[in-house]
């Protein structure tokens, strides 16, 4: 896409947190609902100090990633690498993934919530990454910046991958959370823990956003190009979920969360109430991905199988998804207000 005009006087802002803050001033006031322009306007307000720090970060030693192997087929489908960085290398990584998610974001059909979620956890990243979390004004127009390009399917195709990067990026995120704030409960720091947990729930939020901005094209498209291009023989092995190994190391680390944290609702309000209902907030944001996977897959996939599934499998891949919904609700219930009611009480109310 065509970078955005119009933004800050770059010459007035010489360091990188200051770029990060301005971008993040920018999407905390961000125009969702406001209409196309006005969503457009707020897009590149952000965008524009963005770029102008992918340019000043993009010359670090290993920026571009391609000296890293990949270490599953969903990595090597979808361009993701992880290794071990150091703190410039990693925002350089970081801002590029922001960049072109925002970028996207400008002509991606996405609802106003999951648009206001996603841009919500993006600055988080920024705020993690050093941004002043009170984030100035931004003294431009952010005026849109030519005309937005046709939906090609090659355009569609780069937002399938954008976005799952992004998705992969939050789930890093919310797994280095959530492992600080178990090991402040080690150390009995019950303060900072609750500020990481809720800090992860952000980007938890963002999960079904970052997935829905992936999914924001034709179901045509999804079953005709999307589909086959990760079944072989274009890939050595159906791609599956299981694979993720971002999301898998985010499932562990809410996995350790619980055991070091295994009392009821109730048992831990009566000590600490504010860490029990940041626990209950992960975890309704937790359940909450889940149930939106199923209404954001459902109209691409009907009632088709899913890749890993054989043909004499009765289930299909909203099924399968469904009874994930299902465990992790039951998994939960002993931690969340209202997890405990019966099945046909529940069904009344």
């Amino acid at each position: 896409m065509t970078p955005c005009k119009g933004g800050p006087a770059f010459s007035e802002i010489e360091d990188a947190a200051g770029l990060a803050g301005q971008a993040a001033g920018a999407l905390d006031r961000l125009s969702a609902f406001g209409g196309p322009q006005l969503r457009e306007a707020s897009l590149c307000a952000a965008l524009a100090p963005l770029e102008r720090l992918e340019s000043l970060l993009g010359g670090q030693p290993g920026s571009s990633g391609e000296e890293f192997a990949a270490k599953s087929l969903v990595q090597q489908y979808f361009r993701i690498r992880t290794a071990d960085l150091d703190s410039a290398q990693a925002s350089a990584q970081a801002i590029g993934i922001l960049v072109r998610s925002l970028d996207d974001l400008r002509s991606a059909p996405l609802a106003g919530a999951s648009t206001t979620r996603e841009t919500a956890a993006i600055r988080q990243v920024l705020i993690d990454q050093g941004a002043p979390g009170d984030a100035a004004s931004v003294d431009g127009s952010g005026s849109p910046g030519g005309e937005l390009p046709e939906q090609t399917s090659q355009h569609w195709f780069s937002r399938w991958i954008s976005a799952h990067q992004l998705h992969a990026l939050f789930n890093v995120h919310a797994a280095l959370a959530i492992g600080r704030a178990v090991e402040n409960l080690h150390d009995h720091d019950v303060a900072t823990a609750t500020a990481h947990i809720r800090r992860a729930t952000v980007y938890v939020n963002g999960f079904s956003a970052a997935r829905a901005h992936a999914l924001a094209l034709p179901s045509w498209f999804y079953n005709d190009v999307l589909r086959p291009s990760m079944a072989p023989p274009m890939t050595s092995a159906p791609l599956s979920g299981r694979m993720h190994l971002e999301y898998k190391a985010y499932r562990s680390q809410m996995s350790r969360l619980l055991t070091e944290v295994p009392l009821d609702i109730r048992e831990l309000a009566e000590a600490e109430p504010d860490l029990a209902f940041a626990r209950e907030a992960l975890l309704e944001a937790d359940l909450l991905d889940c149930e939106n996977h199923v209404c954001l897959v459902e109209p691409v996939v009907g009632h088709a199988k899913s890749l890993i599934q054989n043909a004499s499998s009765r289930d299909h891949a909203l099924s399968i998804l469904r009874a994930i919904r299902d465990r992790r609700a039951a998994g939960i219930r002993a931690f969340v207000r209202g997890g405990r009611l019966p099945a046909a009480e529940a069904e009344e109310r």
